[in-house]
């Protein structure tokens, strides 16, 4: 019996981006796929409901106390509005703060056996800049990882430039898919079958639709 899809690959499904036969055949991943869009739609709804402005409401003796409390309630939905908000477009990063910059590296030396691609120790100072670039002053830090938007197996630089705070439990498109992405891109580059610099651009481009093409190929 076919082994059943992964989440990524129900999502990708239910986007209309992967025609599979096996789903249509198989009525437990036709019922998961079912539990993601639900979640999607919940999450949705959700976050239009933090983002919709309250009703105005008239206020005619509030005791202190409780004008403290309301303060108190408003700004914390408005920074779980905006920590939703930078969760979400953080999934691919701003191009305008991070468009990517490789080292001047050849394909010979990153497919070198003792090639360092995987030394990604970021300095606690420069992490910290990531996260103001993108003002997430406020979300915590192990939400997400600062990541290298070209992977240093692709010869990424360690610069500002390469690096974003990409969210670890976005349910498809997270760090641990990019990381599957990486690991295919570094084998078609080494392989012959991808050239080192078109690996560079379509990553730093959006990798998105790189681990579309790439990896789950239509």
């Amino acid at each position: 019996m076919d082994s059943h899809l992964t989440d990524q690959e129900l999502l990708l499904a239910a986007d209309g981006e992967l025609s599979s036969g096996h789903l249509r055949s198989c009525p437990v991943c036709r019922s998961r796929m079912s539990e993601l869009e639900r979640t999607m739609a919940d999450v949705s709804d959700a976050y239009r409901a933090l983002l919709d402005p309250p009703p105005a409401i008239k206020i005619r003796r509030a005791p202190p106390r409780w004008l403290a409390l309301a303060a108190t309630v408003l700004v914390g939905v408005g920074l779980a509005a905006l920590w939703l908000k930078h969760q979400q477009s953080a999934v691919v990063p701003n191009p305008a703060i991070t468009p990517g910059e490789a080292a001047p590296i050849s394909k010979t030396q990153v497919c070198e056996a003792n090639f360092e691609a995987d030394n990604r120790e970021v300095p606690e100072a420069l992490k910290q800049a990531v996260f103001n670039a993108y003002g997430l002053t406020h979300a915590p830090r192990s939400a997400y990882e600062v990541d290298f938007l070209i992977t240093p197996a692709l010869g990424g630089s360690a610069s500002i430039r390469n690096l974003w705070p990409q969210p670890y439990n976005s349910r498809a498109w997270n760090a641990h898919t990019k990381d599957v992405l990486e690991r295919r891109l570094h084998a078609l580059v080494c392989s012959g079958q991808v050239d080192l610099f078109t690996a560079q651009r379509d990553i730093a481009a959006n990798w998105v639709a790189a681990y579309k093409k790439y990896v789950v190929p239509q």
